[in-house]
């Protein structure tokens, strides 16, 4: 079935999509979008009415950076009244190619029964990387506004060892900090005690916690217990960019008067341009693929 009025959808999210419809359209693609962030220009896309007048008209939708955060609306910041997961499924058709980032697994089995081929952003490796460009930087901007000493020279604790986590820890080596990759891989352990300052294991991390003026988590699990938070120092930062529900008890944290900032979608705050022509080359990617099958 070709639904080829416009060339792509582009559904809510932050400033990425804003974005996302500004490159597509600066390439002469047909765009239209709903439920953006903000109001974009004439010139780059059309706006529609519903969410089943965007999705009717196309042969592929894009949708946002993560799909859903709570697993059953829609990712949107604009005004537009909620949108349920459930709802997009139903307006989705056979034959339609639809991107996103971190689409849950019950959506994409039922999508993928419709007859929908499905994208997931996570998966491009490519597009994973150059993410955690985006997220060090806006990272190292949160902890800089945040706190009140510099980062050169301070002791500064990396949670996991992942694309983010490498790659924000290589960012703060470069700005003259201290840096301990903290993780639980014996092959990364050893990775991150060439590359590093120092590296550790959960067990030695949390003997050493105090002596950290930053920390940083990228592990979606709550590590940073009431427990482990007892041995951070009061004039430390931690600040966590794991995917929900974050890596920190954040209610100890301030009972007990640790400043804690949970930041995710830094991207799209910090980087909404860059991030949006990355995706771009995502989404081309997915087409060529699903052309060659």
């Amino acid at each position: 079935m070709q639904l080829n009025k416009y060339s792509y959808a582009v559904l809510g999210g932050d400033l990425r999509q804003v974005y996302l419809v500004k490159e597509l359209a600066a390439e002469q693609k047909k765009v239209c979008h709903y439920a953006l962030p903000v109001s974009c220009d004439l010139a780059w896309g059309s706006l529609k009415d519903s969410l089943e007048d965007v999705i009717e008209n196309t042969d592929t939708v894009l949708g946002p950076i993560p799909l859903s955060r709570d697993g059953v609306s829609l990712n949107q910041n604009g005004e537009k009244e909620e949108i349920s997961l459930q709802e997009l499924l139903r307006l989705l058709k056979p034959g339609q190619l639809f991107c996103a980032g971190c689409i849950p697994d019950s959506f994409s089995k039922a999508a993928s029964k419709k007859g929908v081929f499905l994208y997931d952003y996570m998966k491009d490796d490519a597009l994973a990387y150059f993410n955690s460009i985006a997220t060090a930087e806006g990272i190292i901007c949160e902890a800089i506004k945040n706190s009140h000493v510099n980062l050169r020279r301070s002791k500064c604790a990396v949670l996991g060892y992942g694309k983010c986590g490498k790659t924000l820890a290589n960012y703060l080596k470069g700005m003259f900090c201290h840096v301990t990759v903290v993780m639980r891989s014996e092959r990364k352990l050893a990775e991150g005690a060439v590359m590093m300052d120092n590296a550790m294991d959960f067990a030695a991390f949390s003997k050493e916690i105090g002596e950290f003026d930053f920390i940083f988590n990228t592990i979606p699990q709550v590590l940073l217990t009431e427990k482990l938070l007892a041995g951070v120092k009061s004039s430390a930062l931690i600040l966590d960019i794991a995917s929900a529900p974050g890596g920190v008890d954040f209610e100890a944290a301030k009972e007990m008067g640790i400043k804690a900032v949970f930041a995710p979608g830094l991207p799209g705050k910090y980087a909404p341009h860059s991030s949006a022509k990355a995706i771009k080359e995502s989404v081309y990617k997915a087409k060529k693929s699903l052309e060659r099958e």
